[in-house]
């Protein structure tokens, strides 16, 4: 492992340091129970939520989570709507039950850029079973980049 982690150091750019930095950062912040999954420490989100309906998570659009060509990947801009949707089921559900994504769709609208990428996700439908959730992901000038709806199975919490 340190023999790895030397020769990834010796052979990086310092933009690769980093990035490689930020992911290190986010497994800490794991193991000091600062986020839930190492996904969320990659990521690097910050999450609110803002009343019992609408829930916001936001992370930094960096280098890490870019595709070649240097915007936001598609499928971090799908984990940060999953995660925003799930997040706001999950508030409201007892300690008992747990949800799971059943179904996303989402459309892509315009490029992932600027600064930050911010989701905003709120219920649509709520049963005992099943809840239905829609997000929007925001740039840094208010555009809309991905629509999304999503639905959830709410199940029971395996203690």
């Amino acid at each position: 492992m340190h023999a790895l982690l030397s020769e990834i150091l010796e052979k990086s750019t310092n933009e690769e340091r980093k990035n490689l930095y930020s992911l290190l950062e986010g497994v800490k912040k794991k193991q000091s129970n600062h986020y839930k999954t190492y996904l969320a420490g990659y990521l690097g989100i910050s999450s609110k939520l803002i009343n019992d309906n609408t829930y916001e998570s936001i992370i930094p659009n960096r280098e890490l989570i870019h595709n070649p060509l240097q915007i936001a990947h598609g499928g971090v801009t799908a984990s940060l709507i999953d995660i925003a949707m799930g997040s706001l089921v999950h508030q409201s559900l007892p300690s008992t039950k747990a949800a799971v994504t059943s179904e996303m769709n989402i459309h892509y609208l315009a490029k992932g850029s600027g600064q930050e990428l911010r989701c905003r996700s709120q219920v649509l439908f709520k049963s005992e079973t099943r809840w239905v959730v829609k997000a929007n992901v925001f740039r840094d000038d208010q555009t809309i980049i991905a629509t999304a709806t999503g639905n959830f199975m709410i199940i029971p919490r395996k203690v």
